[in-house]
């Protein structure tokens, strides 16, 4: 079960800090191990590739290596993280659940075999204020299920022309099974779009 903590900003850390420092880098310290031993489960889960991992992989620094008027920032910023439901991996899976679910509710067929690529599809659509629909968005993701990391980001190039032919992807995707080696340059080139 995870532990909670409550999440504090700046100018709360910094009353904190004038009131009793040492108590503060006690806390920022036991939190640190805590955030770290959740960034180092979280790599080497399935969550891996979850925007909170890939935002925090990095850690949070020692306190030896924080200048002392930046540790109030740095103080909120890690009490933000481990307040987070998403910084564990049964809250990364608790928050996939229920966005699968709510997504089935709409009669979508998003599932844990297609999630992170459909993630990954909506998270660049976002970067790049692309909008459609999240049928779309899921039929995309099922297309690319076979894909490596590589590919994958080959395609999400091309992620404006995929979505307005993704029945079309889809249907070869379903033709051929699923797509391994496809050149999405070339593909595109071969179906003039």
């Amino acid at each position: 079960m995870a532990r909670s903590f409550e999440r504090f900003t700046v100018s709360q850390a910094e009353s904190m800090i004038r009131n009793n420092l040492s108590a503060m880098k006690k806390a920022y310290t036991e939190m640190r191990d805590i955030a770290q031993k959740r960034i180092k489960r979280m790599g080497e889960s399935a969550f891996s590739e979850s925007r909170t991992y890939q935002q925090f992989k990095g850690g949070f620094q020692k306190l030896k290596d924080i200048d002392s008027r930046d540790f109030a920032k740095a103080f909120s910023e890690l009490s933000k993280f481990v307040g987070s439901k998403a910084s564990s991996i049964s809250g990364q899976r608790s928050i996939r659940d229920k966005t699968i679910a709510t997504w089935q509710e709409q009669g979508l067929n998003l599932n844990a075999k297609n999630y992170d690529k459909a993630i990954k599809i909506l998270e660049e659509m976002r970067r790049r204020k692309i909008t459609y629909g999240s049928d779309k968005v899921v039929e995309l993701a099922d297309s690319m299920l076979s894909l490596d990391d590589q590919q994958t980001s080959e395609w999400l190039d091309h992620l404006d022309t995929l979505l307005e032919h993704s029945d079309e992807v889809a249907d070869m995707a379903d033709q051929y099974n699923e797509f391994t080696a496809v050149d999405i340059d070339d593909l595109i080139n071969d179906l003039g779009w």
